[in-house]
């Protein structure tokens, strides 16, 4: 009676001393970061900086601007200098001429010089089409520059959460193995004073090597994020990074329908709707091909020879025409650049549908997530407090003879696995939610903790 007295004792000191695994709040400071502070503004500006697909797109901007000068330049006169000459010996060929007189080679070198004008007066509203065409590009381009780095922003920001989420299971999974760790640490003490059996103590042992292992592979899943985090900053950097807080809030959203309307604004739809613009006025361009050009041309120059002596007109020249040109026949080259303008233009309209159909979607689906990771949000926190509970009752059996070390562990497990829940829960939708704004056209403003600054 005295043996079992004093097991009962040791017993309740050792879950006594041996806490809940407590639920850290989201908004806690950084256990586990160890390597250089990289703010989520910091990340967002260092992806605009460096991302490829953001220089890609600025460089087509300026490939669009110098088009549209190309196409502008039809409205100016063009001006052309010329110059050349010639030099050589005229001959007399000695067949026909016996006299050795005849093999005389007087010089006929000459030069010539002069400018060459044209403009175009009319053509029938090619030119006007053709730079409204280059005109809706460079739009387009804007657009799609806008439509890059709303992307990378979104990106940066879902890499950025994820990290946070990884970074948050590492720090549940630590917490389990250090409280498991002591537990068994525990149990293997009374095991020694034969107070427990050895049944209980390779039960707890399997379930801190459980423990570890999730940690590990936690700890990898960090790095990995991390890896995702820098190729969306487009960058080499650290496999390690100290990371700030997001404050996890759920708050209410708009009615579907008006996030819909909302993604009409969205700049890829916006690129779809100028490039079909700028395909509908090159069609246009294509077309009025078919009518005359009319055109003036002026030209004048000065013409001399080496040999003074010779019996030849020099000095100054000019000429002015108009001209009006209209195609005949040009072998199917109007005929096939209409037909390539116009298939250009049917592309450019069903894309246009596409992304919005795309974007319709796509809201859908991220109003859909936010409403999803919202509701298990809430069971999560009711789990999580229900297996702190039952995880509390089974060490209160435990001590008092009444349950097995099985019900302890499989407590354990429970009260893990849902913090690891409503973890994911709550960074899934903020995810969800910084992708609904992103679809929605606007731009997703995530609140940072100020005193984690």
């Amino acid at each position: 009676m005295k043996r079992s007295l004093s097991s009962i004792v040791c017993i309740g000191l050792v879950l006594a001393s041996a806490p809940l695994v407590a639920t850290q709040a989201v908004g806690s400071p950084d256990m586990t970061g160890k390597g250089r502070f990289l703010g989520l503004q910091q990340a967002i500006e260092t992806g605009l900086q460096n991302h490829p697909i953001v220089q890609e797109g600025t460089a087509g901007l300026l490939a669009s601007s110098a088009r549209t000068e190309q196409a502008k330049s039809l409205y100016y006169p063009q001006v052309y200098a010329n110059a050349d000459g010639a030099a050589g010996a005229a001959g007399i060929n000695p067949r026909f001429v016996a006299p050795a007189g005849a093999m005389l080679r007087p010089n006929v070198s000459a030069y010539a010089a002069g400018v060459l004008a044209s403009q175009r007066i009319y053509d029938f509203g090619y030119t006007r089409n053709l730079v409204e065409s280059s005109r809706y590009g460079e739009r387009a381009q804007e657009q799609d520059v806008n439509a890059r780095r709303a992307l990378i922003i979104v990106n940066v920001q879902r890499s950025y959460l994820n990290s946070l989420k990884r970074r948050r299971l590492v720090q549940i999974a630590e917490e389990t193995v250090r409280e498991r760790g002591i537990i068994a640490g525990q149990i293997e003490a009374l095991y020694r004073q034969q107070l427990k059996s050895k049944l209980d103590l390779d039960l707890v042992r399997v379930e801190l090597v459980n423990a570890e292992s999730l940690l590990v592979r936690s700890r990898n899943d960090l790095k990995s994020s991390f890896a995702d985090l820098n190729r969306t900053m487009g960058v080499q950097g650290s496999d390690d990074y100290t990371l700030e807080d997001i404050a996890i809030d759920v708050r209410p959203q708009r009615t579907l329908e008006d996030l819909i309307t909302e993604s009409l604004s969205h700049p890829e739809l916006k690129r779809a709707k100028e490039q079909t613009a700028s395909a509908e006025a090159r069609t246009r361009a294509m077309k009025s091909q078919y009518l005359p050009t009319v055109s003036a041309i002026a030209s004048g120059g000065y013409y001399d020879t080496f040999d003074p002596n010779r019996d030849a007109n020099t000095g100054s020249w000019w000429a002015a025409a108009g001209l009006v040109s209209m195609p005949i026949f040009t072998g199917g080259l109007i005929e096939n650049q209409v037909k390539e303008a116009s298939a250009q233009q049917a592309a450019a309209t069903a894309q246009s549908v596409n992304i919005e159909q795309a974007l319709t979607q796509q809201v859908t689906n991220a109003y859909l997530d936010t409403i999803t990771f919202a509701q298990q949000i809430k069971l999560a926190e009711e789990q999580v407090k229900t297996a702190q509970e039952a995880l509390s009752l089974a060490r209160q059996r435990y001590k008092l003879g009444l349950g097995s070390i099985v019900e302890v562990t499989q407590s354990e497990v429970a009260v893990t696995l849902a913090q690891t829940k409503l973890a994911e829960a709550q960074y899934d939708y903020k995810i969800a939610e910084v992708t609904l704004a992103y679809a929605a056209g606007g731009s997703a403003q995530l609140q940072i903790d100020p005193t984690l600054r």
